[in-house]
């Protein structure tokens, strides 16, 4: 099991990357998506993080939490219960905030976790999520890809859904170029040599092209970030 260091580290660098990751220009734009939206919640409040093995979005909310509950089906020292969001272990209408970033691909049944977040969300209350929509798969145990209207059939039951693109097209398709190197540059001196020169070029482009809205587009955004009330 990582270290709590360890895990505090990869947060870290999750929620403020660095020009030479890969992710950077979807990373980025999460943070400064949730973040405006997190301004919504004032007070004290209940949170559910679904996946929340290393939590990187929690300092969003510091000075807010009144209790942070953290479910994996993955152990580590950050995670309070072992659970997957198929299947919560809470009674109804506990929390008031559930983040849920990038596990939804990951879910044989979605439409059951998205009613089981309902259910423990108390009235007014609300989901945070990530959705991956354009990227290669990353791992063989995902299961799915998002579009809007799959995300709006997914979370009928709530009364407000809004879905923002992380990028727009030109810079999903850079942030997939950069991907692409990491998986298929040969060797690891070529990779290593890739992240520290074209990798921050193709992000510095990427925030250009975002910067000055070359496209409102979005069929190549990489993720959609969503913002769903009870």
């Amino acid at each position: 099991m990582a270290g709590k260091e360890n895990l505090q580290a990869i947060a870290q660098r999750r929620l403020y990357p660095h020009l030479t990751d890969s992710s950077y220009l979807v990373l980025r734009s999460r943070r400064i998506i949730f973040n405006n939206w997190l301004k919504q919640f004032p007070g004290e409040l209940n949170v559910l993080d679904i996946g929340g093995r290393y939590q990187p979005y929690r300092p969003l909310l510091n000075g807010r939490i009144r209790r942070y509950t953290a479910v994996d089906v993955v152990p580590t020292e950050l995670v309070d219960v072992l659970a997957s969001g198929e299947a919560l272990p809470f009674p109804a209408e506990t929390f008031d905030l559930v983040i849920v970033t990038q596990v939804f691909e990951y879910f044989a049944q979605p439409f059951e976790a998205a009613r089981q977040i309902h259910a423990v969300l108390k009235s007014g209350g609300a989901l945070l999520m990530s959705a991956v929509a354009f990227a290669p798969r990353f791992v063989s145990e995902e299961r799915w890809r998002f579009n809007p209207a799959g995300i709006r059939t997914l979370l009928a039951s709530f009364s407000n859904v809004e879905i923002v693109p992380e990028v727009h097209s030109p810079a999903g398709l850079i942030r997939s170029l950069n991907l692409f190197m990491d998986y298929f540059v040969p060797t690891m001196p070529l990779k290593k040599l890739c992240g520290l020169t074209l990798c921050p070029i193709f992000n510095l482009l990427g925030l250009l092209t975002e910067g000055l809205q070359l496209s409102q587009n979005d069929q190549f955004t990489a993720n959609y970030c969503v913002l769903a009330k009870k």
